[in-house]
């Protein structure tokens, strides 16, 4: 199940989209490797080839994950952002299919960003706004969430969350708690 935070509800709502009404979006496959100990690790597109000399096994995978599993979508005109949002919901919809099937007891989360360019430095660059979504994905090992979920629904930020695999729990992810 995907959650939106009370910002993304707002933003969707002013699209008019609904999440159950977007279709999985299969452009950004899940692929899977093992650190140098074995451990396994997932990841998508080039991992931003933070993997090219191999993972040692003092890695924090999880960390790794977040920091690899960065995928990025931009408009650059207000008209293209329910493009974007659908696309992201898609990939989403994707991931979470890929990961249930092919990994049903390990945990992931699937997290979404939605940045309206506001603080961008060089507005002149884009004269028509320059929008974006940041799409991540992480195994939570040994409960580390690596980003603070306490405060998920009142974040700023619009945001869309889902968890995979054991990290569910009546469709809630089980732990907020935990680094940055």
């Amino acid at each position: 199940m995907i959650q939106p935070n009370r910002a993304m509800k707002l933003l969707l709502q002013r699209h008019k989209i609904n999440t159950d009404d977007v279709p999985a979006k299969h452009t950004s496959p899940i692929w899977k490797k093992q650190d140098q100990t074995g451990r396994p690790y997932w990841g998508v597109s080039d991992f931003w080839h933070l993997d090219q000399n191999g993972v040692p096994a003092s890695e924090d995978l999880s960390q790794l994950e977040w920091d690899g599993n960065e995928v990025h979508l931009d408009a650059y005109a207000e008209d293209q952002i329910p493009g974007i949002l659908r696309e992201t919901i898609g990939i989403i919809k994707a991931w979470m299919r890929q990961l249930e099937q092919e990994e049903p007891d390990t945990p992931f989360l699937i997290l979404a960003s939605y940045d309206d360019g506001a603080e961008l430095v060089n507005k002149e660059d884009f004269p028509d706004g320059f929008y974006s979504t940041t799409l991540r994905f992480w195994s939570p090992r040994g409960g580390n969430t690596v980003v603070n979920l306490a405060s998920f629904e009142d974040w700023e930020q619009p945001a869309l969350l889902a968890a995979c695999g054991q990290t569910l729990a009546g469709g809630r992810v089980l732990r907020y708690n935990n680094k940055r």
